[in-house]
């Protein structure tokens, strides 16, 4: 904002062409404490690094980056920079997703045995979006520019409650992916994907009783897949978004949240509830957006205590949700399990 230029005391704000020149404009470089990025992801690397060698705070949206080096590049310049780099996820604050954590966490369906999660969205119903040409895509519909298909950008809300409520990290991944299926988005990536994810439980699983498996009987194996389609209608009303089931009882997250009269929710299924027990409101509208409100709270909270701690966490978080969409690319071509690579 130009402080200089006040109409009723309201800043008129500046506009720049690019970034370098937002910096190179010493009385604009010093008002601006941080940066947000929310641009294709082939141009993470470059205004990420150039903000933070400038110092300046930095969130932004995911992924984190298209590769794993691209990632631990970014990283390591962050660690090198006075400024904060946080990675924007929503999904820890989409609410059926948060009580669903706290739900498995504290034992209520059991001992966790399976998990599953479909991403599945039909342009006819996005609201960003729409069906015209390549259904809004816009640069998504290039793999230089957005990395891959739907697994690495949109897939990726779905990734992450996967690892979070199943307790560990994905260890490897088998799984295929197809191109070409909707030919009305024009994608260069994959519009179909399905994948199993192993599942490895963190040393401190003593902690969480109810994520530690039982002897003899493997890793947990959890299952994703992802759908978009052009203008086909799609069952949001009894497909879920995930399926978390236990020793006693399910939690089931409704496929409502993308629709736009839709405001998604979360049953549980239990012998106390055995047609299921709804947690939020039926006529509640917003569903999967709502989580947007959350993440930018913790954002600004983060900057505002400058937790070193935290900013690096949500890196780190999110190199994890790439590792797990580029190892199913690889598993894709080479039909075997495939490790996910570590940040660091």
């Amino acid at each position: 904002n130009n402080n200089n230029n006040n109409n009723n005391n309201n800043p008129i704000p500046l506009e720049f062409s690019t970034l370098d020149d937002l910096l190179k404009d010493t009385n604009a470089s010093k008002a601006c404490t941080v940066v947000f990025i929310s641009v294709p992801h082939d141009l993470h690397v470059p205004i990420a690094k150039l903000a933070l060698q400038a110092g300046k705070d930095v969130i932004m949206e995911k992924p984190l980056a298209r590769t794993m080096e691209e990632c631990r590049s970014i990283y390591e310049t962050s660690t090198q920079s006075k400024g904060l780099l946080l990675i924007s996820e929503q999904s820890p604050y989409w609410q059926e997703i948060a009580k669903a954590k706290e739900l498995v966490a504290c034992g209520e369906i059991g001992t966790l045995v399976s998990a599953s999660s479909y991403y599945y969205e039909s342009m006819r119903d996005n609201v960003t979006s729409g069906v015209e040409e390549d259904g809004g895509l816009g640069w998504r519909c290039s793999v230089e520019r957005c990395g891959g298909g739907i697994v690495i950008d949109g897939g990726l809300h779905w990734i992450r409650p996967l690892r979070e409520i199943c307790g560990g990290d994905v260890e490897s991944v088998i799984g295929a992916v197809r191109k070409n299926v909707e030919v009305g988005l024009k994608l260069e990536g994959e519009t179909l994907a399905h994948a199993l994810l192993k599942i490895k439980t963190k040393k401190n699983s003593n902690n969480h009783p109810y994520l530690k498996q039982p002897p003899d009987s493997g890793p947990l194996i959890a299952t994703f897949s992802a759908n978009m389609m052009h203008t086909a209608p799609m069952a949001h009303d009894i497909c879920p978004y995930f399926r978390f089931t236990g020793t006693k009882g399910e939690l089931v997250v409704y496929g409502t949240g993308l629709n736009p009269n839709g405001g998604g929710g979360l049953k549980l299924y239990n012998t106390q509830h055995p047609t299921g027990l709804d947690f939020f409101p039926s006529d509640r509208q917003g569903g999967f957006f709502l989580g947007f409100q959350g993440v930018w709270e913790a954002m600004v909270d983060i900057v505002k205590r400058r937790d070193v701690e935290a900013a690096k966490n949500t890196v780190r978080e999110a190199a994890k949700d790439v590792a797990v969409a580029l190892a199913l690319y690889k598993s894709s071509d080479s039909c075997v399990w495939e490790i996910c690579e570590v940040l660091s």
